[in-house]
């Protein structure tokens, strides 16, 4: 099962029996059978899609996601209507009132992201990761003692100040990175990382949604008006996993080119991929969501079914079925 992305504008997306059908003034681009597809992604206003096909994956439980063409706003996400999951939402919000145990679900998170930064750079091997390591240990070793959720976002903070610091070292020459920075993304680095952290998004909605967990009401990010935090909370243990690694892959390869960005003319400051690019980050983004990974029970199973699980892991939390959220460590 995978992702359908559809970036290619002047498209039209519509059912045919049991297919789903790309095509554009009539010609068929690409025919992928439904049964193949787990989510679609429509990036663009100038991506059309039948209603028929709509409610057809509605009905089939596959959520359908709008975003704008670079992939970096996601507006909706349609899908049939949470109405059994009233009593876990209820508990949802009255969970995260209670300042104890938010910050309790807040350190699980960060630890794991921490965790996973920290494994990702003790394997790069540079010489700059070394001082970024002790200072994530630091972080990691004072988010017990972080008495509100605010100074948990302090250790967070420095921690991925260490982190993108040894990024800093190894690419600020070749590629211009000065340090993580989104809106918008002043280079090539922040630009891949943008973009890869926007499709996992869409991944974790999904499996919040799927859950029945209402995504709005996180712990770690401030709940606003349009925010989708508890999605946002979910998606830090695996941003190192499931973007940044495929980022420095890609990178250290040479496998993208200055040619593969660009800046367009209402907004000179701002740097995003363009269609070849985006396509090879959906590509490799999509093989790493799909290859295995090894759960604590040993356990081989896709990355993304592992986001699901760790959104289980939170519903059960918050039904009281299981004592505190664990974070997911590769």
């Amino acid at each position: 099962m995978a992702t359908l992305y559809v970036q290619e504008q002047g498209v039209t997306v519509r059912k045919r029996d049991e297919q789903v059908l790309i095509t554009r003034e009539g010609k068929t681009l690409q025919e992928i059978p439904l049964n193949k597809i787990d989510q679609v992604v429509l990036m663009g206003r100038g991506v059309q899609m039948s209603t028929a096909l709509l409610v057809e994956l509605i009905g089939r439980g596959i959520p359908v996601m709008l975003t704008n063409q670079r992939g970096s706003r996601h507006y909706a996400t349609l899908t049939a209507g949470p109405s059994r999951f009233g009593a876990l939402r209820l508990a949802q919000m009255q969970r995260v009132t209670d300042a104890g145990w938010s910050l309790e679900l807040a350190r699980a998170i960060v630890r794991a992201k921490l965790a996973n930064q920290r494994a990702l750079l003790a394997g790069a091997g540079w010489p700059a990761a070394t001082a970024a390591l002790g200072q994530i240990d630091n972080a990691v070793a004072a988010i017990d003692a972080a008495a509100d959720i605010d100074a948990v976002r302090g250790y967070e903070g420095a921690g991925a100040a260490a982190y993108f610091g040894a990024w800093r070292a190894l690419l600020q020459a070749s590629w211009g990175f000065q340090g993580r920075e989104f809106y918008p993304p002043p280079d090539p680095v922040n630009a891949m990382l943008s973009f890869g952290y926007t499709l996992l998004l869409h991944d974790v909605l999904t499996a919040v949604q799927f859950t029945g967990l209402d995504p709005y009401f996180g712990v770690f990010h401030v709940i606003e008006a349009g925010r989708p935090s508890l999605a946002l909370d979910l998606m830090e243990e695996f941003r190192p996993l499931a973007v940044d690694r495929i980022v420095l892959a890609l990178l250290q390869a040479g496998e993208v080119q200055r040619e593969q960005f660009e800046r367009p003319a209402r907004r000179p400051d701002a740097v995003y991929l363009d269609a070849g690019g985006r396509a090879l980050i959906v590509a490799r983004y999509e093989a790493a969501m799909q290859a295995p990974v090894r759960l604590p029970t040993g356990e081989q199973t896709p990355l993304r079914r592992v986001v699901l699980l760790q959104a289980r892991a939170v519903a059960r939390v918050v039904r009281g079925e299981q004592a505190a959220y664990v974070g997911y460590v590769a």
